[in-house]
């Protein structure tokens, strides 16, 4: 039994609703995902009804945008109560930075000469945080870039004409508000953002409960020294494809990342509750 504990829906820069998620999930046989949107909850509720009918089991999940020693690093919070009002205030916060920087990327590209309307990539956002993938997808439409990997390697990546820094926290908040909430904190793919183990040690020194160690873009070699740091230091192990649902990327369930995991990861959750 396979698991998928990162995955994307429309929610946040995703391309397929958490149903169409479930339905994938059903098509690949794989038995549990998380649903971890970039600062929001939105889509559980529709991603655990889809998930019930069609026998798929469902973690509440969601990726927030941290900031560790002036470096990128990202955030997995698993199981947190989406009812709880300190943990939605701070994703409203998240959204409302992420919707102005999005404008900002558009006045951007708007002063490159490339013409698109803040409407046209709300309606691809349609409802959910607005993000660049949204705004390349635009740019696909309007035949500017040929594909999205296009629109972010010319304008949109960071160093690009149109790039703007996003909102994020420190890595020691996200834990705090993650906690708060019940859930459980753990590093999304550290082997992109960390030179060298003395730097996770370091960093899950700050109190994460959990290393994904399981991520495409994780190599081989870097694989195997995370999940030895992890069993060093009595840290749950999550993994997932980072999926999005992009065209031609089609890589839900990558890594055969085993179910066992997923059932120590709800142990915690329910020691924790």
């Amino acid at each position: 039994m396979r698991i998928d504990l990162h995955v994307h829906s429309t929610f946040s820069d995703g391309m397929l609703t958490p149903t169409d998620l479930i339905e994938t999930a059903v098509r690949k046989e794989i038995a549990a995902i998380s649903l971890t949107d970039h600062d929001s909850l939105g889509g559980v509720s529709e991603a655990l009804e889809a998930g019930r009918a069609k026998g798929v089991e469902v973690l509440s999940g969601v990726e927030l945008s941290c900031e560790y020693r002036g470096r990128d690093l990202h955030v997995l919070g698993y199981g947190a109560d989406p009812q709880h009002v300190g943990f939605q205030d701070m994703l409203t916060q998240f959204r409302e930075t992420r919707h102005k920087r999005g404008l900002k990327i558009i006045e951007k590209l708007n002063a490159l000469g490339i013409a698109i309307e803040p409407a046209e990539v709300l309606a691809r956002a349609g409802g959910g945080a607005l993000g660049r993938p949204h705004i390349a997808a635009v740019l696909v439409d309007r035949g500017v870039v040929s594909k999205v990997g296009e629109a972010f390697d010319k304008y949109i990546a960071e160093g690009g004409p149109a790039y703007v820094p996003k909102y994020k926290m420190s890595a020691a908040d996200a834990i705090r508000y993650i906690h708060e909430a019940g859930g459980l904190a753990f590093t999304a793919h550290p082997g992109i953002f960390m030179e060298n183990m003395q730097e996770m040690l370091d960093l899950v020194a700050e109190g994460f409960d959990g290393i994904e160690v399981f991520h495409p873009n994780h190599s081989a070699s870097r694989t195997r020294d995370l999940e030895a740091l992890a069993k060093e230091k009595g840290l749950l192990i999550s993994g997932g494809s980072d999926f999005h649902g992009f065209p031609g990327r089609d890589n839900m369930g990558v890594g055969d990342v085993p179910y066992a995991l997923y059932e120590k990861i709800k142990a915690a959750l329910d020691g924790r509750a």
